[in-house]
């Protein structure tokens, strides 16, 4: 059954909270676009990254919003990425229309000159986008502006500079979460081989140890390998001939790394164990 002719779940079966949407986590980003001779300022925290090469951003406005009248004609944007310090920066230009005040007088903004559009963009953030309007998307009730990103513009010390996470409400960004262990996943391949994939902490250079863990508790050894040039394990092993007469059964793929806890992923009749 394809997508298209599926049937809809009633909403009555499962309840949607009307804040879902504040479950996303993002980065804060800071709009502009000319309106005339003025500058418009808008917080958008629905700003990502869409596309590598070329660089394309997006943009999602809601209805009331008067940029996303204003970005179609211009045929172009500014797009900065908050750092943490600018929180009431970015509260006031979302609390604000440009249909009733200016926000461009606010100390709290400092504007610079872009080199190939005609609207300035906001200094002081983690990085500051140009972009061309490339697609314009209408969702029910929101608008999404894809633009191509022409200049970009980074701060002095970019790794000084911390981006301001909104989630809910608008946060500093936390500790780094370290990665201790290797995670693995394994599949049965063709001709007796197994597919074995895995990554692991990024500062480690040890080789990974591949090894079946067997149902009796006994094990066999596949071998060392070296990472490829992400850090990262990616190779299809062939299966010694003693594993051609082992049952289906809870067989393991155990991965090593010295300087990391060992991972596992499981082999069953399910998942292509003959």
């Amino acid at each position: 059954m394809s997508l298209a002719t599926q049937p809809s779940v009633p909403s009555t079966d499962i309840p949607i909270p009307p804040d879902l949407w504040k479950r996303l986590t993002s980065t804060v980003g800071l709009v502009t676009v000319r309106d005339g001779e003025r500058v418009n300022i808008m917080s958008a925290e629905w700003s990502y990254f869409v596309n590598k090469q070329p660089l394309w951003v997006a943009v999602v406005l809601g209805p009331r919003s008067a940029t996303r009248e204003l970005i179609g004609p211009a045929g172009e944007f500014c797009l900065t990425l908050c750092a943490e310090d600018q929180a009431a920066l970015a509260d006031l230009a979302g609390s604000f229309s440009i249909r009733d005040l200016d926000k461009t007088s606010s100390e709290l903004v400092s504007l610079a000159a872009a080199r190939l559009v005609s609207v300035p963009w906001v200094d002081g953030g983690v990085v500051a986008l140009e972009c061309q309007l490339r697609q314009e998307i209408a969702f029910p009730v929101h608008r999404m502006f894809v633009g191509e990103v022409v200049a970009a513009h980074l701060p002095e010390r970019p790794d000084s500079v911390r981006p301001l996470v909104k989630h809910g409400g608008m946060y500093q960004l936390g500790e780094r979460a370290e990665r201790r262990e290797v995670a693995v996943v394994a599949q049965r391949g063709p001709a007796g081989t197994v597919r074995v994939g895995a990554t692991s902490p990024a500062k480690l250079t040890a080789p990974f140890r591949i090894t079946l863990a067997l149902a009796d508790g006994g094990s066999i050894p596949l071998g060392e390998f070296a990472a490829n040039r992400h850090g990262d394990l990616q190779i299809e092993v062939p299966l010694p001939a003693a594993v051609a007469g082992l049952r289906p059964g809870p067989v393991e793929v155990v991965v090593e790394r010295d300087g990391a806890r060992p991972g596992r992923a499981r082999l069953t009749e399910e998942s292509g164990w003959r």
